[in-house]
């Protein structure tokens, strides 16, 4: 059976990242801190998994996320990112996919079905070095997940200003389902709906939170 070797996992993500519309600063010092908790819940591919998130936009144009869930595949990476849906006007608030997202019937909900709900990579929710939507694919900046399938994230990064001043319209969403439990990512479900050079198990949507739900 052919295994997924973290360090390969280079290209998964990579046609879910989409330019982020330009927006000026708003460099008043007055500006309030922006703070918007969510629970996040399982997409129903076949994980109990659950937690929440925090999004803190702060004055310096910085953003604050915290994420926490619990019933992930232990000891692999999960791939998280910040999604958004954007109109001419700018960031609206997207949603989780449900089982009507499953358009090909095969009682899964992969990446790119997710994607009329929740939008497009807008920032990259890595544990060091870049955030932008260009690390979609930096599996191995990517939190892991403890022995219990425990995933506690905290990052304070710079982002696009987009992303900042619409930080209350984006979803979380935590990718990565062992749907054979068999400890690895592997091609037994068969490859992802992103590329066929890595497995659909890596890039599943595990849960998902934001305004929308």
């Amino acid at each position: 059976m052919k295994k997924l070797l973290i360090s390969t996992v280079a290209m998964a993500l990579v046609v879910l990242a989409a330019p982020i519309a330009s927006a000026g600063h708003d460099d008043n010092p007055s500006q309030q801190v922006r703070t918007y908790t969510y629970e996040l819940n399982q997409v129903g591919n076949n994980t109990d998994a659950s937690g929440w998130t925090r999004l803190t936009a702060l004055p310096n144009g910085k953003v604050q996320v915290k994420v926490y869930v619990e019933g992930l595949a232990p000891s692999l990476p999960h791939a998280q990112h910040l999604h958004g849906v954007m109109n001419e006007s700018g960031f609206v608030a997207g949603s989780c996919p449900t089982v009507a997202a499953d358009s090909d019937g095969n009682g899964l909900i992969d990446t790119l079905e997710g994607v009329p709900s929740y939008g497009f990579v807008r920032a990259s929710l890595t544990t060091t070095g870049d955030t932008s939507p260009s690390s979609a694919l930096a599996v191995d900046r990517f939190p892991v997940a403890d022995e219990n399938g425990v995933l506690e994230y905290s990052r304070t990064f710079s982002t696009d200003p987009a992303v900042w001043a619409g930080l209350g319209a984006l979803e979380v969403v935590v990718h990565g389902v062992d749907l054979n439990g068999n400890g690895v990512y592997d091609f037994e479900s068969g490859p992802s709906s992103l590329t066929s050079a890595f497995p659909l198990e890596a890039t599943l949507p595990a849960v998902c939170g934001g305004p929308g739900n």
